[in-house]
């Protein structure tokens, strides 16, 4: 890990289960913690799916090794929810990587 490639801020989010007025059981997306990281475009193209057109891209973010991620947290970056696909911690270079795609919503 060299220093000055963590040039963005993202925030790690996770949905949490709420009770609203009636006792209905909401899902709410709540900042867990932020975090600085490397950016890094993997993929990107235009679909059609069940005749909408959709952007589904695929980025590349290199954290710290001791970040505490998981599969089940989304990143907000930009002001788009990113879900996580894949997450490589690497020892060695004392950085974890998480592949993630955007959320289509």
């Amino acid at each position: 890990m060299w220093a000055g490639f963590l040039n963005e801020t993202i925030d790690v989010m996770k949905y949490t289960h709420t009770l609203d007025n009636f006792g209905d059981e909401v899902d709410t997306l709540t900042k867990v913690y932020s975090t600085r990281a490397k950016v890094n475009h993997l993929s990107g193209s235009r679909t059609v799916r069940s005749e909408e057109i959709q952007y589904p891209y695929t980025k590349i973010f290199v954290v710290r090794y001791h970040t505490p991620i998981t599969e089940d947290n989304y990143i907000k970056w930009q002001d788009k929810l990113w879900r996580i696909q894949a997450i490589d911690r690497d020892r060695k270079l004392q950085q974890t990587v998480v592949q993630c795609e955007i959320v289509n919503e």
